[in-house]
């Protein structure tokens, strides 16, 4: 494992080898020189005058042959997270969110270093997800694509586990929704749910939770009369107003004939002859989500043991 480096060092004079013996030929180490050696990564550094009683600093044994592997470190600008590597699978397998400065493995314990200050891991198994006094949630994420040729339905999430405690986003090619934690119900002891579309697509007008009306014939007070108010509108159904490609949304509908629509009261005044469409709730209407592959990601924000087992999804064959 790479120690850690804690600061910066400069090379200031340069010695002639030959055959692997020291000369007593030097120079200086000058930018431009064909022999330049860059400012790299030093364990030398001044100690932390800040720790605590019963914790020690220990030095870092210095490693003459890595200046090139730490030369002109640059900090990229994507997310930061520790990585884990399980020898029994020979991989790296996890992500972690909290970052340490050093981590050591002492007598069967785990510590790790932040702010100079020693931290033991696993200590207060009630607490989990907890890391320098932060509180982390645990995410899993996974693929589901069978028969990847087809474009598929993506209908329901079951999770096979000891705990419905888990909040689900759904993103395919085409489409994204969600599962919130309280719509799981458990059926023959797993946890099962409709996935859901979001509250964004209520004016998605290629769903079909969204119906035209048509154009608008009079408006009197807060009621809206049309020549034709299709029976697939509903009470409780959101209306909007569609002009110059955008939607405007006039209110909730509270009262319905076979002509007419009686509507919340609206800051938007429409004129005879503007167009009007009927959008039900993306969530309660949800018939599943359209794509190839869904990227299915759970959220649990669990401080005592959770185990999941596996994730599966109720998927149909999507024939246009």
């Amino acid at each position: 494992m790479a120690k850690f480096r804690s600061g910066y060092a400069n090379v200031e004079t340069l010695r002639k080898y030959v055959n692997g013996e020291p000369t007593n030929v030097t120079k200086d180490n000058v930018p431009g020189d064909p022999d330049y050696r860059p400012k790299y990564l030093s364990d030398q550094c001044e100690a932390n005058t800040d720790v605590p009683d019963n914790v020690y600093s220990l030095p870092i044994e210095a490693d003459p042959y890595a200046a090139d592997e730490y030369a002109s470190p640059e900090k990229s600008e994507k997310q930061e997270s520790t990585i884990t590597f399980n020898e029994m699978n020979k991989g790296w397998t996890s992500f972690h969110s909290y970052i340490p400065e050093f981590m050591q493995n002492i007598n069967g314990d785990f510590y790790t270093f932040k702010d100079g200050q020693m931290w033991q891991h696993h200590a207060d198994e009630n607490n989990r997800n907890t890391f320098y006094g932060q509180s982390y949630n645990t995410e899993v994420g996974i693929v589901s694509n069978p028969a990847p040729s087809e474009n598929k339905i993506f209908k329901t999430i079951e999770i096979e586990g000891d705990s419905s405690n888990w909040d689900v986003t759904v993103t395919t090619n085409l489409d994204s929704g969600h599962v919130a934690s309280e719509s799981f119900k458990k059926k023959e002891g797993f946890y099962y749910a409709y996935i859901r579309r979001d509250n964004e697509d209520i004016t998605n007008t290629e769903l079909l939770s969204v119906q035209g009306i048509g154009n608008l014939v009079l408006l009197n007070n807060l009621t809206y009369t049309f020549n034709f108010v299709p029976s697939s509108v509903s009470i409780g159904d959101t209306i909007y107003r569609a002009q110059g490609g955008s939607y405007q949304q006039i209110g909730v509908i509270s009262e319905k004939t076979s002509q007419s629509l009686t509507v919340g009261g609206s800051t938007v005044v429409p004129n005879p002859g503007d167009f009007f469409f009927g959008a039900k709730s993306p969530i309660a209407e949800s018939y599943g989500l359209k794509g190839y592959y869904a990227n299915i990601k759970l959220v649990s924000n669990s401080t005592t043991p959770v185990e999941i087992f596996a994730v599966n999804a109720e998927i149909a064959k999507s024939f246009p």
